[in-house]
């Protein structure tokens, strides 16, 4: 066995755990100013969260246009490059010269759109509000490069800081002042714009530093005619594939505001919003380890090591199904009683079938691993734009059933996006095992599911007192002592393990 590589190895690992630390840490605790935010903030005028959240999706959705496959495209391809910095900086420079061209087509096409549709579809909000969206929606394109090159150099702790934790301190801050009558909705929404903007051009100097960008658009030096059409074809799938995905995720968003009829629309999203924050919160951990990881799966399917792929994929999902399953329980006990002790759960409270359901969407989502990732990555990557696509589908017209014909509301929208997230995950594990002989589950995962469905049946009956606190106290820490023991005992997070088993000096 040779050793020669243990060194460089070891050094790789280190910088990998070091990044992955700093981005866990910067998520938590802008988790933490987001869910005091939507706790009390937030819930005090949900017209203008609304209003921001739809600006927010929209921008998200125009993102994917402007982008079109090439952020991908710049982490598949980079390993090629990586030996010569001339040809590194030649390809991240195209990349983002590509970026800007398509900003600039896409946001004149979609405003001219909407300026002639806006006469037809006037009940339709989106026409309201696009020309915020297609600023904000160039800015997250060239976010999304800057962090897809810095992540090939693991370097995403900062790029995190600013796509994520800003957004937790500035938008609070334009909501406090909005509320305290300092601004009008109108400066708040330009105020909110130039925020991302700034962001953007503090990512770009960033991703120049640390990967020593210097910017070279000879184009010919990396996209000779061969490589061309192989990359067009990557990211024109890419791009279907992550369109997909963003109108399967943020297309509750919009249709949300245009279906319900009953009511202030845009306070409807806003509270549809509260629980689509506090549900995403369970998915923080999964975020890291899927930025941290696509270079890795991208080596271990290049290598043709589907062994690694696999025990990664099965190490990855137990982990984060021990995370967000145990969240969950603890959420399903004490969320009524929580928010009954909030001075806004008057506000909050028709958003606990919403957090409910999206937050089992959510560890059903991050119990199936890496599997979009190992599609995305790998020759079968057109399949997964066909996954993406059923997925689209369904989610519309399952909104359009739930909401308009069903009039369940936000909770028919949150139920849409369960079924149809279910079968598409379930599409891609069976899609994946078929080509890998690979999945991500293990008979651990049959105990630690029995072990949450006891505890939670068991807890939820539980004879309660007179005293909210205690009640919250007595189920949610008794349902976190004994999952947290299963959980110790299956070895489904080996660090969280061995730190322990460090720190009471047992093995």
């Amino acid at each position: 066995m040779s050793y020669k590589h243990l060194p460089r190895l070891e050094k790789h690992q280190k910088e990998v755990s070091s990044q992955t630390l700093k981005f866990s840490i910067i998520n938590y605790v802008g988790a933490a100013i987001g869910i005091v935010s939507t706790l009390f903030i937030y819930p005090n005028d949900k017209e203008f969260l609304g209003i921001i959240r739809y600006i927010f999706d929209g921008a998200q959705i125009l993102m994917a246009f402007f982008v079109f496959g090439t952020s991908q495209s710049l982490v598949n391809y980079f390993p090629r490059f990586k030996e010569s910095a001339e040809k590194r900086n030649a390809f991240f420079s195209t990349t983002l010269l590509i970026v800007m061209i398509n900003g600039i087509l896409f946001s004149v096409i979609f405003l001219l759109l909407a300026n002639s549709l806006s006469t037809v579809l006037t009940d339709f909000h989106v026409f309201d509000y696009i020309g915020y969206s297609v600023i904000v929606g160039v800015a997250f394109a060239i976010m999304d490069v800057c962090k897809r090159q810095a992540s090939n150099y693991k370097k995403i702790a900062i790029p995190t800081l600013l796509e994520r934790f800003s957004i937790k301190i500035f938008f609070p801050a334009i909501f406090l002042l909005y509320l305290g009558n300092l601004i009008t909705v109108e400066t708040g929404k330009i105020i909110y714009v130039l925020c991302f903007v700034i962001i953007m051009l503090i990512a770009l100097w960033y991703v120049k530093k640390v990967a020593n960008i210097q910017f070279n658009f000879k184009s010919k030096k990396v996209f000779h005619r061969e490589f061309r059409s192989e990359y067009i074809k990557y990211s024109v799938f890419a791009f279907f594939s992550i369109l997909g995905s963003l109108l399967a995720f943020k297309i509750d968003g919009i249709m949300v505001p245009n279906l319900i009829e009953e009511g202030n629309a845009m306070t409807a999203n806003g509270t549809y919003s509260i629980g689509v924050v506090l549900a995403a919160t369970l998915a923080i951990p999964a975020i890291g380890l899927y930025t941290i990881y696509s270079p890795i799966i991208t080596e271990y399917i290049a290598k043709d090591d589907i062994t690694s792929l696999g025990k990664k994929y099965q190490e990855v999902s137990k982990l984060l199904f021990a995370i967000g399953g145990f969240l969950l329980c603890c959420i399903f006990l004490g969320v009524d009683d929580l928010f009954s002790m909030l001075p806004t759960r008057e506000n909050l409270v028709d958003t606990i079938p919403v957090i409910l359901i999206l937050s089992f969407n959510v560890v059903i989502d991050m119990t199936t691993s890496f599997n979009s990732h190992i599609l995305l990555y790998s020759k079968y990557y057109r399949f997964n734009m066909v996954a993406i696509a059923i997925l689209v589908v369904l989610n519309i017209s399952l909104n359009i059933y739930f909401i308009k014909y069903l009039n369940l509301g936000i909770e028919g929208a949150a139920y849409a996006t369960l079924i149809s997230m279910s079968l598409y995950n379930t599409v891609k594990l069976i899609f994946i095992y078929s080509k890998y002989k690979i999945q991500p589950f293990t008979q651990k995962h049959i105990w630690l599911l029995l072990s949450f469905t006891v505890t939670v049946s068991l807890l939820h009956y539980f004879p309660t007192t007179n005293y909210i606190l205690l009640d919250i106290l007595l189920k949610v820490g008794t349902c976190m002592i004994v999952n947290g023991f299963v959980i110790f005992k299956l070895r489904m997070i080996p660090a969280a393990n061995d730190w322990i088993s460090e720190k009471l000096g047992v093995k």
